[in-house]
């Protein structure tokens, strides 16, 4: 299992978990934020396993990572760790009821109790004003992990009663010679992993580079047709590459926001050294000279890409959501006379 001592990155969170676990010191009440896939909710289990473990010879504010209590925790079977999560699209308030109930009794097993709310930024604001009495007022024995990577989405009250510890990515080369390590991946395969991932590890290690490679082929394809000069019918025939379900969606919609960021890379002639999808740079260096050279386009591109995302946290229609998308990056990308002339 992993342990505190094995978590890869995070090492400023990771010292400031282990000496309030060895100090018997640990704030009541967490909140991990950081991107998708940087290994937050690894951290949370970690932390649990340290808070439980009954080794008397382990590592000072970490587990053991082999006694029963740590096996329990890593098979998700120990009584005195609990997860809450979503039911369809939300935390609704009565989890959030039973977890206040189930905070007040006594451990299991002696050593606490362990509840990790994820993703905590789909609690509704009812279930997040009924988790902040437990917040408030703890029991002694239990602690309280929220983890999301959109902690503006938790309401004020919320963050405020929390102690928040920050989760980022790793830079591609250390999270390149960690795959390769694991022996997942050939060293430039891992390379291409750790790119494509923007250095999430949890992303890297899930990735079929095959998938990424094809989906990839084809939003280049879209990305040219969007800055032609073509008929808004033609543009809107190509909704469905973007997929039908939201997980669909929501991956083509990361990936073809790394592509036009690594456009805009390329754009303001920075090292090419810094685009993520360095084995399509011939490619996307192309489209990018064909897009219209306002200063600005690149910036409204990913402001439409960034609020598809949103819309697509709140169940609006999928296939208008990507409809609309699409013509609103052909506006932006296309210089002002095609944008007339594919009006017209």
């Amino acid at each position: 299992m992993i342990t505190l001592s094995h978590v890869i990155g995070h090492e400023s969170s990771v010292r400031t978990l282990r000496r309030a676990v060895a100090a018997e010191r640990l704030h009541h009440a967490l909140l991990f934020h950081g991107p998708e896939g940087v290994g937050k909710r690894t951290t949370a289990l970690a932390v649990a396993a340290a808070l439980l473990c009954r080794e008397p010879s382990r590592p000072e504010g970490d587990a053991c990572g082999r006694c029963p209590s740590c096996s329990r925790v890593d098979k998700g079977i120990h009584p005195d760790v609990q997860y809450v999560t979503l039911e369809k699209t939300v935390i609704p308030i009565d989890a959030i009821r039973a977890l206040r109930q189930e905070a007040g009794y006594r451990p299991f097993e002696g050593g606490g109790r362990v509840f990790l709310i994820d993703p905590a930024d789909r609690l509704s604001h009812e279930a997040q004003n009924a988790l902040l009495k437990t917040l408030e007022e703890p029991a002694s024995s239990s602690r309280i992990i929220l983890i999301t990577a959109r902690p503006a989405h938790l309401l004020p009250t919320t963050r405020s009663r929390c102690q928040a510890l920050p989760f980022g990515t790793l830079p591609p080369e250390r999270l390149a010679r960690h795959l390769e390590e694991e022996g997942a991946l050939e060293p430039a395969q891992a390379l291409r992993a750790a790119r494509l991932s923007g250095g999430r590890i949890g992303v890297a290690r899930g990735m079929d580079l095959g998938h990424i490679d094809e989906l990839r082929d084809a939003l280049v394809g879209l990305l040219h047709l969007l800055i032609e000069d073509v008929p808004r019918h033609q543009v809107l025939e190509q909704a469905a590459l973007l997929g039908e379900d939201t997980e669909e969606i929501e991956e083509r919609l990361e990936v073809l926001t790394s592509l036009v960021r690594d456009m805009m890379v390329l754009s303001s002639g920075a090292s090419p050294e810094l685009v993520l999808s360095a084995d399509r740079l011939d490619d996307l260096a192309r489209l990018a000279a064909r897009v219209s050279p306002a200063p600005q386009t690149f910036v409204r591109m990913m402001d439409r890409l960034r609020v598809a995302r949103v819309d697509l946290d709140r169940s609006v229609n999928r296939k208008l959501l990507a409809e609309t998308l699409l013509l609103d990056m052909a506006e932006a990308a296309r210089p002002r006379s095609l944008t007339r002339a594919g009006r017209s």
